[in-house]
């Protein structure tokens, strides 16, 4: 039994169908335990800050802390169950390599424009976190652009409108964003 060339056009559309859409698949539950980490550490962080807690500078510090240790664990984990990758082939090594440059351009920015207040600086990093899920949704899959644009609007929606409770704000709903939007990413 032989192929038209028609059919077998359309046969191979499909395996570029498919090809595709499991890479989405693998990309969402690659992600998943990360944002889920992630969206307990804000929800802990950033619901500590608004309590006016007097060490909640040191609280973050020891989130930020487990968050890359947790990482870490989760990459080596995901690297013994994977494909070999091509540059900086440990899985947190590229986490430690795009963690120290976000923060090097957070703190050149804060360098630049001084002294912001609490506010504007609990704003700053959800909104750089939603560019990033923006960005991998252009190039990896709708539902990181959906998580981007959700993070930008909840974060500007509290900033503007919820002020004296901005920080429990971004404790609940952007924490519970990237925490949910981790479940979401595992379903596939």
């Amino acid at each position: 039994m032989s192929l038209s060339q028609d059919q077998a056009a359309e046969s191979l559309k499909e395996i570029d169908r498919t090809s595709r859409r499991s890479a989405s698949a693998y990309s969402y539950a690659h992600t998943s335990p990360y944002l889920m980490l992630w969206g307990v550490i804000w929800m802990v962080g950033y619901s500590a800050s608004d309590t006016g807690l007097r060490l909640a500078n040191w609280l973050w510090l020891g989130l930020l802390v487990i968050g890359v240790a947790g990482n870490t664990l989760i990459g080596r984990r995901q690297a013994l169950s994977g494909p070999p990758q091509a540059w900086l082939r440990h899985p947190a090594l590229r986490f430690f390599a795009t963690f120290f440059a976000v923060w090097m351009f957070i703190g050149a920015t804060y360098a630049i424009f001084g002294h912001a207040g609490a506010r504007q600086q609990a704003a700053f990093v959800p909104l750089i976190v939603a560019l990033i899920y923006v960005v991998m949704g252009i190039w990896k899959g709708p539902r990181f652009l959906v998580m981007g644009i959700a993070l930008a609007g909840l974060t500007l929606g509290g900033f503007f409108f919820l002020k004296d409770h901005f920080l429990l704000w971004m404790g609940m709903v952007g924490g519970g964003a990237l925490l949910l939007g981790g479940f979401w990413m595992k379903t596939i």
